[in-house]
């Protein structure tokens, strides 16, 4: 990328949420802002959405190649976060708060075997069954300190006499072996 250009993802996050100016944005950033806006509300209303379907409806509503829909969707997780993990939390919250309503529901009216089972499945779900993960000084860990070296005979072999001459004589023993294919490419440009 070129100094002084903005990097483009930068140039959206500023504006992903508000309005934005024809004059900041091209054409095609336009464009792409408004596939952004798009799929991240498509995720919202379906956290579960796979990446797949995700770049199915990009490519079918935006008529955009494939390789574009999963840029789009990388850029997306780049902007917005994964979806799908915030889903999962929300359903962890969930789960917690309803076991311990269920508590103090069965708490409050007596029921201790109710209780006692939400307790319970509580702490299994929190992991309190299990030990605690040991937490490993890091600070201790001390780095090799490599050096990198040309000298064979470092790591036990024996140098070779005339190594550029011995080179040489490879490469002229190998390079009709080496087949070049010319295959044909197209020109990416910088909005595909």
């Amino acid at each position: 990328m070129s100094r002084g250009r903005k990097n483009p993802i930068d140039k959206f996050r500023a504006v992903l949420f508000e309005k934005a100016e024809e004059k900041t944005l091209t054409t095609n950033e336009y464009q792409q802002l408004v596939r952004y806006r798009d799929a991240f509300t498509q995720s919202l209303e379906d956290p579960f959405i796979s990446d797949t379907e995700m770049r199915d409806y990009l490519m079918f509503t935006y008529r955009i190649s494939e390789s574009q829909a999963y840029r789009d969707l990388a850029n997306i997780r780049i902007l917005l976060g994964n979806v799908k993990n915030a889903g999962k939390e929300w359903i962890r919250y969930m789960v917690v708060e309803g076991l311990k309503k269920q508590y103090r529901d069965a708490d409050n009216a007596g029921r201790i075997k109710e209780a006692i089972m939400a307790l319970k499945e509580l702490a299994k779900y929190n992991r309190l069954d299990k030990e605690d993960s040991i937490d490993f000084d890091w600070d201790k860990i001390i780095p090799v300190d490599w050096e990198a070296v040309t000298d064979v005979t470092v790591l036990g072999g024996k140098p070779v006499e005339n190594l550029e001459k011995e080179i040489n004589e490879l490469y002229k023993k190998y390079r009709d072996d080496i087949e070049v294919e010319d295959i044909e490419y197209k020109e990416v440009t910088e909005d595909e």
